[in-house]
């Protein structure tokens, strides 16, 4: 029995087009879609899982099938998620490539992230956040997956403006693609800049550069309260502002080390921005799409189990 999880993203620290290819820089965190395996065998309880799979899930599940040479073989999967749905946090990539993983483990194949990307851009525009790191994709045909480093440690407040956007719906509008070509000089700027902060470990530069993303999306998702959410966030040790670029989630950037002055600032946005309702405190994670096996005869405690939900694959 394998049990898989994939990360969600709190958006994405930039999107756009830089000479007219499209891509996300992804912003994975520590909340996750979960798939499991199960044999009849086994003696692990799975009250917290569901068997019906969501429609996108249900077809990761038929195309990794497709992969296995016996079918007949392929165990029933079950699925969870700590991610929202619609909210831009990536939750459909999360389910897609944490079924699909499960479904090839249980017939004895392990997908490669080459495949996991096939299979999620088969099904819709997808981020990326099953790579391990910090990756530059290509969310709409894949034709780009460049690894850009690691990310310092970050804790994202998030707030949501209320709604769902559907991703395949809104990259399908027709103004779009002159739109995204109208900001490139900005995401340029972005990218070289997001790149530095990497390879020195600069939170600030990080920050700077997801806030001149998110502002250059204006334009095409707007975002009314963003310009005084990223300025009562300065003043409580903000380094930047990260949205979801095609969703309704916005967080704002604090490095580690600056616990104490999350929650006021959080209180005094939920006083001033009265559209805005909190989501999460989140972090970011590295290690993308990981999985563990047990054996179907293990038996475990509720205390042990919740346990190795919180730890497995770390």
């Amino acid at each position: 029995m394998y049990i898989v999880r994939s990360p969600g993203t709190c958006g994405e620290f930039i999107q756009g087009s830089i000479n007219g290819q499209s891509f996300l820089v992804t912003c994975p965190i520590n909340r996750y879609s979960y798939a499991i395996t199960d044999n009849s065998a086994s003696k692990i309880r799975l009250t917290s899982y569901t068997r019906q799979l969501l429609a996108k899930s249900q077809q990761a599940y038929k195309k990794a099938s497709s992969l296995c040479a016996n079918q007949r073989e392929i165990s029933p999967i079950y699925w969870r998620s700590d991610i929202p749905q619609g909210k831009g946090m990536a939750s459909s990539s999360a389910d897609i490539s944490a079924i699909a993983m499960a479904t090839s483990l249980a017939c004895h194949h392990r997908l490669s992230n080459k495949e996991l990307e096939t299979i999620c851009l088969s099904i819709e525009p997808s981020d990326a956040a099953f790579y391990p790191g910090i990756i530059q994709f290509d969310y709409m045909q894949g034709r780009m997956a460049q690894p850009l480093g690691t990310c310092p440690p970050l804790k994202i407040l998030i707030f949501d403006s209320g709604g769902m956007i559907d991703t395949i719906a809104f990259n399908r509008r027709k103004e779009l693609p002159a739109l995204i070509k109208e900001k490139e000089p900005y995401i340029k700027e972005a990218l070289t800049l997001f790149k530095k902060g990497l390879q020195t470990h600069d939170i600030g530069k990080i920050g700077e550069a997801a806030t001149i993303s998110a502002f250059a999306n204006q334009r095409i998702l707007y975002k009314p309260y963003l310009y005084r959410l990223h300025e009562l966030g300065k003043t409580y040790g903000s380094l930047g502002t990260i949205i979801a670029h095609s969703g309704t989630v916005s967080g704002l950037i604090f490095p580690e080390s600056n616990k104490a002055n999350i929650a006021a600032c959080k209180e005094e946005i939920l006083a001033e921005l009265v559209s805005l309702t909190y989501l999460d405190l989140v972090e970011t994670r590295m290690e993308g799409l990981t999985y563990a096996k047990f054996n179907d005869d293990e038996e475990f405690e509720a205390s042990k189990w919740q346990k190795i939900e919180q730890e497995v694959c770390r």
